[in-house]
């Protein structure tokens, strides 16, 4: 039966990605620092070293099939939570440059401290809610990609996530098995913050139904009434 790090180093050898051994070293890193502070706070649910590795590394990774992630760009994971999936991608592409954002303060100290101990000098953690900071002048309109895992509805994510995106900007929202109907329910959403879905990637893991990369474009600039304040969008969704 294969490890942890042999279903991670294949998986991302068929996305087209090398884990060298200071990749390697960091995702060892990384899984160290998960196990010691899931014992002081509610990090990520997983039963093995090889759930962690394959449903929650490798799974971060998979915003490569909506992404091309070789070119320079300014990404912000939108909820960043335990790092993803912004640290694994950060890990393996350490040439661009990552904003991730959480509103809970121990979720921060916990990334912050992911950063030092993964020498990860391309990201940055904002401790701050998605809603107040994306009317912010240095941040709005400032990125070419968003990214978000497990964060809300693709209605919800959409107010939460366009502000940030320059147009032509890119939001890759990892998805699972019963994507079409969150499409479906975003069409207004979709209309009012000027996004577009381009494509949607399936993929699959052993034992589930399947789970879906969404990317959608930001076809034009969204208006400055969104996002609306802190936890209306997820209370009244477009």
């Amino acid at each position: 039966m294969k490890s942890g790090m042999d279903l991670l180093i294949d998986g991302a050898q068929q996305l087209g990605i090398h884990l060298g051994e200071v990749e390697q070293e960091k995702f060892r890193l990384y899984e160290g620092l998960i196990e010691d502070w899931s014992k002081k706070i509610n990090l990520v649910s997983y039963k093995s070293d090889e759930e962690l590795y394959r449903s929650h590394f490798l799974d971060s990774l998979m915003c490569s099939k909506g992404y091309n992630f070789s070119q320079d760009a300014r990404i912000i994971d939108l909820g960043s939570g335990a790092g993803f999936p912004g640290v694994p991608l950060a890990i393996c592409f350490p040439n661009l440059k990552f904003w991730l954002v959480d509103s809970r303060n121990k979720r921060c100290d916990f990334l912050r401290r992911v950063n030092r101990e993964l020498d990860l000098e391309s990201c940055c953690v904002i401790w701050e809610r998605l809603e107040n900071i994306a009317h912010k002048k240095k941040y709005r309109g400032f990125f070419d990609c968003a990214v978000a895992r497990a964060v809300a509805p693709l209605s919800v994510l959409l107010e939460l996530g366009l502000p940030f995106l320059k147009v032509q900007g890119k939001l890759i929202a990892l998805k699972g098995y019963a994507v079409d109907e969150e499409i479906k329910e975003s069409k207004n959403a979709l209309e009012t913050l000027g996004g577009n879905v381009d494509k949607v990637v399936p993929y699959f893991f052993p034992g589930e139904k399947g789970r879906n990369v969404v990317v959608v474009s930001k076809e034009e600039e969204t208006t400055l009434e969104f996002p609306r304040k802190p936890g209306i969008p997820a209370k009244k969704p477009l």
